[in-house]
């Protein structure tokens, strides 16, 4: 464990105690992050009515967000080596919460969308280097119970902020949606700056300048071409096929480029550990599912079944409580058993729970809560776990910030795409299924068809949680 004094901390306590204080900071910290994104949802229709604008437009308000977030998490590794970790979580968390006070000034939507821009690109430097900031301070053989805490608290604020957004919109403005963040974030910055500890930093680091540029390019490329599709129309635009082949060649650019360089923006060690690349694989897999079930659970509750938007909350809130509350468990037990049965029993739990959605959804709206409730407990007990397993096989500590910026990156990025997909696949075969059914029908059909999909895609995962050492690491 990392030792804490006064000279490198600002505050002289105890070691644990100190642990527990620096926890804290970065669970308050991303919690603040993720309450955010979970309660601002609600308020897009707001913003709709208020600025008279379009689906279009407002659907900004979500990819400024991630945009900018994709860019500084490329920046994540090296802000950390050269000004240290420390230093950078607080600097984020300060401009996270400066905009969110900002936010409450704003009437403009162009400012707004500066104000998500400047949230993204705090939030895109806070969530991994909070992993590396735990793994930095906690024992190897503490690790998955650290974890499993701090995305306890991820998954108890996007449980409850959707419910907590709407009561706000009921008796204010969706500008003191952004008062959320504040005391949170306030809270996590005074507690960070007294008990946070520097690192030694590389002065002579030198910036990736050209990588950066080829990889910022693919990847703004990929995403505005992506919002650019609403129907399998706009695959035939010119502009989409040339945002996208944009896209491609400047990622194979960055590829061929730097694949043989010692200091580039991803560092390619990382994929040399082979449990890095598995956890890596399994993150996307369960992100992209669980993206994929925000898309259908909605459609399906509201449009199929015909039902209040407040089952749509329930359903959603019951799986992220249930990850909330086995996470801490789940880290637990990978501290003491290893990975293996732990994320195969998860992975095979999220499948039964994909499988039990698409033969329930026309069944019993008990039956949908239930099945998310399994896949709460899937996700729990092999999400974070694999995360944490593949982060411990990284042997040079300033390798975790990284991997835990490109594990984020990735899992993004595939989401987008994934989400873009499962959208047109949608209404192709709701089109299909039209000639001989009404239009809920229709579209229970496809929607069932999707959940079957995440289940094989689940259980095609399985093979590489296996593939995990089945004893704990030793220090």
């Amino acid at each position: 464990m990392a030792e804490i004094s006064k000279s490198d901390s600002g505050s002289v306590s105890d070691p644990v105690l100190s642990q527990r204080w620096i926890m804290l900071s970065v669970m308050l910290g991303t919690g603040t992050v993720s309450l955010n994104n979970s309660s601002f949802n609600p308020a897009i229709p707001q913003l709709m009515q208020d600025f008279q604008i379009a689906e279009a437009a407002v659907s900004w308000v979500v990819v400024i967000f991630l945009l900018t977030m994709s860019l500084s998490l490329l920046l994540t590794g090296f802000l950390s080596q050269r000004f240290g970790q420390r230093r950078v979580y607080l600097s984020a968390l300060s401009i996270f919460m400066l905009s969110s006070i900002c936010a409450v000034f704003t009437s403009g939507f162009e400012t707004v969308l500066a104000i998500r821009g400047l949230q993204g690109f705090s939030s895109g430097l806070m969530i991994p280097l909070s992993l590396g900031i735990i793994f930095s301070v906690t024992p190897k053989q503490q690790r998955g119970a650290a974890t499993g805490l701090w995305g306890a608290m991820i998954m108890l604020t996007l449980a409850c902020g959707p419910m907590l957004g709407a009561l706000i919109l009921v008796w204010f403005s969706w500008q003191a949606l952004f008062l959320l963040n504040v005391p949170l974030a306030l809270l996590a910055l005074v507690i960070g700056w007294l008990y946070l500890p520097k690192q030694s930093v590389t002065q002579s680091l030198k910036f990736d300048w050209f990588g950066f540029a080829l990889l910022a390019v693919s990847i703004v490329s990929l995403l505005l071409g992506l919002s650019s599709i609403k129907q399998l129309a706009d695959f035939s635009q010119f502009l989409f096929w040339w945002l996208f082949g944009l896209s491609g060649l400047s990622g194979f650019g960055f590829v061929w480029f730097s694949r043989k360089k010692t200091s580039t923006i991803i560092a390619w060690p990382l994929f040399q550990s082979r449990e890095f690349n598995y956890s890596l694989i399994i993150s996307i897999v369960h992100t992209v599912g669980l993206f994929i079930s925000l898309l259908l659970i909605p459609l399906l509750v509201q449009n199929t079944l015909q039902l209040s938007p407040i089952w749509t909350g329930l359903l959603l809130m019951s799986s992220a409580l249930t990850t909330s509350l086995c996470s801490k468990r789940a880290g637990k037990y990978l501290d003491q058993h290893g990975a293996k049965q732990l994320i195969a029993f998860g992975l095979l739990l999220t499948a039964i729970a994909f499988v039990g959605l698409g033969l329930a959804a026309s069944l019993s709206v008990i039956l949908l809560i239930l099945c998310m409730i399994i896949h709460g407990l899937g996700f729990g007990l092999s999400y974070m776990p694999a995360t944490t397993a593949g982060l411990n096989h990284l042997d040079n500590p300033q390798l975790v910030t990284q991997g835990a910026a490109v594990n984020n990156l990735f899992r993004r990025l595939c989401s987008a795409v994934a989400v873009v997909m499962a959208a047109l696949y949608l209404q192709m075969r709701t089109q299909h299924f039209l000639s001989n059914h009404e239009l809920p029908i229709a579209q229970l059909h496809a929607i069932r068809e999707l959940f079957f999909f995440c289940a094989g895609m689940t259980l095609l995962a399985l093979p590489y949680a296996w593939k995990f050492p089945h004893l704990k690491l030793h220090v």
